[in-house]
């Protein structure tokens, strides 16, 4: 889990107890919970545990069913289980597995298609580590990852053609396209700050910029403001989100305009849904990335203005506005 869900699940466990114990190995492993374990830490819970009965196999079923089942689960990262369940035998024919399932086998117990479980294959087995853990996380979706190994060929300096697309080694930053910051601009007539600026040369044009060694979450934001926040798996947009809502409707701020990751079943995202979105068709290229980001974004806009963002931005993509139920004519007042 990522950093907000982790915390939701938290605030759950707190609220209302662990609900559905740790189920540990004969020697005292976990074998399904690691979150939920987490949760109780942050929470202050004590947890509850059971211990699994039944052989190794019988562990492996155990967990391939249990995960299989969590809606938690994206598709890429139900492709790296599916992979390496599916464990065929080297350099001899592939309808002899030397593991418990076959691909085909694999694929339909994660709910899969076996193109994906390939994908997930090339990715675990040349592919560098790097890459199949960003898949892991939900950083990059498998089917990318697989394109760029086949684009890259055998050799592993495709770890080069990777960070090319992150920008950077290790990066969590996703530089604007000027095309948006062309239209941002517009739409402002200038950026008063930019609160999640990248380090060295400013990438966004604005007045003002904080960095991350200037720790913008814990400094007041003022006027017109650009946000494309950083996010990754040990933390999600969560934290500028909630800092950009708070400036917001306390005055401080006037206009913005959110980058976002498109994840519309996340708390902070549901937070913004009262103000209009712009979903950005296809994929963007971030930057001077060698390819496409392998998500899709969405901008959101605060302020008063929303049919000018609707004018400027309409051409990007389908903008959306959140409509009230209207109140049935029997209600009584």
């Amino acid at each position: 889990m990522d950093t907000a869900s982790l915390l939701e699940l938290a605030d759950s466990v707190r609220r209302n107890g662990l609900r559905e114990p740790i189920v540990l190995t004969a020697d005292g492993a976990v074998l399904d919970g690691r979150n939920r374990l987490r949760a109780c830490e942050i929470a202050g819970v004590e947890p509850h545990f059971v211990e699994f009965a039944g052989a190794d196999e019988d562990a492996l079923e155990y967990v391939v069913d249990t995960n299989s089942a969590r809606r938690h689960l994206s598709e890429s990262q139900r492709a790296l289980i599916a992979a390496r369940l599916a464990d065929f035998r080297h350099g001899g024919s592939r309808s002899r597995p030397t593991g418990r399932y076959t691909q085909k086998a694999a694929a339909a117990k994660l709910g899969i298609g076996e193109r994906t479980v390939r994908d997930g294959k090339l990715v675990l087995e040349r592919g560098p580590v790097e890459l199949a853990e960003d898949v892991e996380r939900g950083l990059i979706a498998v089917r990318a990852a697989a394109e760029l190994i086949r684009s890259a060929g055998k050799e592993r300096v495709l770890v080069a053609e990777y960070h090319r697309l992150r920008r950077q080694s290790g990066s969590v930053e996703w530089y604007s396209p000027p095309s948006i910051l062309r239209l941002v601009t517009e739409l402002f007539g200038e950026i008063d700050l930019d609160p999640a600026s990248n380090e060295g040369e400013p990438w966004v044009s604005a007045k003002h910029h904080y960095t991350q060694s200037d720790d913008g979450l814990s400094r007041p934001w003022e006027g017109r403001v650009f946000l494309n926040p950083p996010w990754n798996a040990q933390g999600s947009p969560a934290a500028w989100v909630k800092k950009l809502l708070d400036e917001y409707e306390g005055g401080g701020v006037t206009e913005a305009v959110c980058l976002l990751p498109a994840r519309t079943n996340t708390v902070w995202m549901d937070s913004l849904s009262k103000f209009p979105r712009c979903f950005v068709k296809g994929r963007l290229k971030f930057g001077d990335a060698a390819g496409e980001a392998p998500f899709p974004v969405v901008l959101v806009y605060l302020g008063p203005r929303t049919q000018d963002f609707v004018d400027l931005f309409d051409d990007l993509g389908s903008c959306y506005a959140k409509v009230s139920p209207s109140i049935p004519r029997d209600c009584p007042a």
